[in-house]
């Protein structure tokens, strides 16, 4: 009873019961062999892949994921120059503008880190400042010259 019950029950016969499945036999060497070309193409030797450290294979995929994020930034950063050219350059273009004369195209790159950053600004700064100064000379010029006039 107890055997013909679970046998003749209706889940076995809707799923062709048992266990007759083939075991799927998957080998790992095709995986591992497949990928080996992947992680040639990042740098990694042939040698270093079969017989070097298994950790290389994730620090050689952090490499390029660093590599593209680098490239993504570079190739965004080229879009803002090519847009700012375009910003620029749009007054030539403009029929209906009553300025006809370009925008003049930035004098250094875009600073990319702080320390960059801060090194323009001080050289903004000090251009500011010379300008400042010889602007100042010129007025005490002009100045001194004038009190010369009424001396004499």
């Amino acid at each position: 009873m107890g055997s013909e019950l679970v046998t003749g029950s209706d889940s076995h016969a809707a799923t062709g019961g048992g266990n007759r499945r083939l075991p799927v036999v998957y080998r790992y060497g095709e995986t591992f062999e497949e990928l080996c070309g992947y992680y040639m193409s990042l740098g990694m030797g042939y040698h270093d892949y079969w017989d070097g450290d298994c950790e290389m294979a994730q620090y050689y995929r952090d490499m390029d994921e660093k590599v593209k994020e680098r490239q993504n930034e570079a190739l965004w950063l080229q879009g803002l120059y090519f847009y700012e050219a375009l910003v620029d350059a749009s007054p030539v273009l403009n029929a209906m503008s009553k300025k006809h004369k370009p925008i003049p195209y930035r004098q250094a790159p875009i600073p990319l880190t702080e320390a960059r950053h801060r090194q323009q600004q001080e050289e903004e700064n000090y251009k500011k400042m010379n300008a400042g100064k010889e602007a100042m000379k010129q007025i005490m010029a002009g100045v001194n010259s004038k009190f010369k006039r009424k001396e004499e």
